[in-house]
């Protein structure tokens, strides 16, 4: 452990009289009730810390964003992300009562891929496979979900060609369009019987669970290609039909009379997607590269996503209480605890990414914490983004962990092992009246975003502990 600084800051107070009355005379009692020094005390600590990096093949996958495409890169290792999703139906078709069956032209699955939100080389050409699930996902899903058996491999619904080049987008799409859209035709036979069920009110789109046992779901599967991979961020099925338009037009003679002329129109509507109040899991499968492996073997903090490493700490907090023992358990107050870990991106000719935010929870309390859609609570987790600036992860927010060991007294290894985590956090901000915006965290899950490598320099971590005592006399 190294002091890197330390100040301390003395404040004697004077004691503060009463304003002088008529007669020029001063009480006392103020004065003798608030003598003494404060000491105001910020150590900044350079500390090297007890860390290891863990493999884990499989991890909760559970989430609304959607990975497909393949990829291999030697210092990372290889990709191959495909993935399975329930439907949200819409309660009704809002349909013309004009329109019949045989006027019901297609049915489109619609995949959405945010402009940029790739790894890899856009104009690799690849394909996809769609199936019809076969029977109901199981709730405990995870990254490792073998599909076989809740699908047909013979029998696709849909089979589509692509790149995720914008380059693909006429003029005005590729200006304001903020998405890659990869349409997949359905066959037109499930078009019709979707169109015929909305048509006689039938009680399966009133709950997802109804329609679950309908339709359990889709599987989409890369089938071809290699070299990218993307975030599905949107998946939409929708119904297209036609109809004869009255459209009041000049005629094609010499008068200047007008008439009505039927014209065939097209329109359509959004029956079914994917939501956040249905399951849907991605199937990843990563191979570790040897680089990554001879890292993490070295005694190197590396970091993973989507899945392969994460990192397990030991946080010195017995250490600070004993240091600073006398203090804490007299007149001393903590003000302020915070925790920084240098970091930078793995060396690779990909361009991949440090994780965007880490997670620093509990290890005892890590499974429970994503399987009850925890968020942190600045006691047992914390959370910090990336700074590219500095290269590292700041965690504030610290105090309440210290002041709750304080409290509990004696502390064990459960108290200090953490495992650091890469994680989506999304947030909410509320205005305040007289001051600046609150930021409220709403969600936190495992990141799944796109492949990341991040490698952690744990011989260097700042701990910045700051409390104040008062010596009454």
């Amino acid at each position: 452990m190294k002091l890197k600084s330390l100040y301390t800051i003395a404040l004697t107070l004077l004691g503060i009289g009463a304003l002088a009355s008529c007669e020029d005379s001063t009480s006392p009692i103020g004065g003798s009730l608030m003598s003494g020094d404060v000491t105001i005390t910020a150590d900044t600590l350079e500390m090297k810390l007890a860390a290891a990096s863990i493999l884990e093949e499989d991890f909760d996958s559970r989430t609304q964003s959607k990975l497909l495409g393949r990829i291999n890169i030697p210092e990372y290792g290889s990709l191959d992300c495909s993935f399975v999703t329930q439907l949200l139906p819409a309660t009704k078709m809002n349909i013309p009562d004009s329109i019949k069956v045989g006027d019901v032209d297609s049915l489109r699955l619609i995949l959405k891929v945010p402009r940029g939100s790739l790894t890899g080389d856009s104009l690799a050409p690849q394909q996809l496979k769609a199936f019809r699930l076969t029977k109901q996902l199981p709730s405990d899903i995870n990254s490792g979900f073998n599909p076989e058996g809740f699908y047909d491999p013979q029998n696709p619904i849909g089979v589509k060609s692509y790149t995720l080049s914008a380059l693909s987008m006429n003029d005005s799409m590729f200006k304001i369009g903020s998405d890659i859209r990869i349409p997949v035709m359905m066959p037109k036979k499930m078009a019709q019987e979707l169109f015929t069920a909305y048509r006689d009110n039938s009680e399966i789109f009133q709950w997802p669970k109804t329609f679950a046992e309908y339709f359990p779901g889709i599987y989409v599967q890369q089938n071809f290609g290699n070299g990218c991979v993307g975030v599905i961020s949107g998946l939409e099925f929708y119904l297209y039909w036609h109809y004869d338009k009255q459209v009041y037009q000049k005629k094609d003679d010499d008068s200047d009379e007008y008439h009505y002329v039927p014209v065939e129109t097209r329109d359509s509507v959004c029956l079914l997607a994917s939501r956040p109040e249905v399951l849907s899991a991605n199937r990843v499968e990563y191979k570790i590269s040897d680089y990554l492996q001879d890292m993490a073997d070295n005694g190197k903090s590396v970091i993973t996503t989507p899945g392969g490493y994460h990192v397990k700490i030991n946080f010195p907090a017995k250490e600070l209480i004993e240091k600073y023992d006398k203090d804490l358990y007299t007149s001393a107050v903590v003000s302020k605890l915070t925790f920084k870990i240098p970091a930078k991106p793995v060396n690779n000719d990909y361009d991949l990414p440090c994780a965007p935010h880490l997670l620093m929870v509990k290890s005892s309390e890590r499974e429970e914490f994503f399987r009850e859609n925890k968020v942190p609570d600045d006691k047992s987790s914390f959370y910090a983004p990336y700074d590219e600036e500095s290269g590292s992860y700041k965690f504030n927010g610290m105090r309440d962990y210290i002041l709750g060991l304080l409290e509990k007294g004696e502390i064990t290894s459960e108290d200090t092992e953490f495992s650091l985590i890469p994680v989506i956090v999304s947030t909410e901000s509320v205005q305040q009246y007289y001051s600046d915006p609150v930021i409220y965290v709403t969600g936190c899950s495992p990141y799944i975003g796109r492949p990341t490598m991040t490698e952690l320099d744990t011989d260097h971590v700042t701990i910045c502990f700051t409390y104040s005592r008062q010596t009454i006399q």
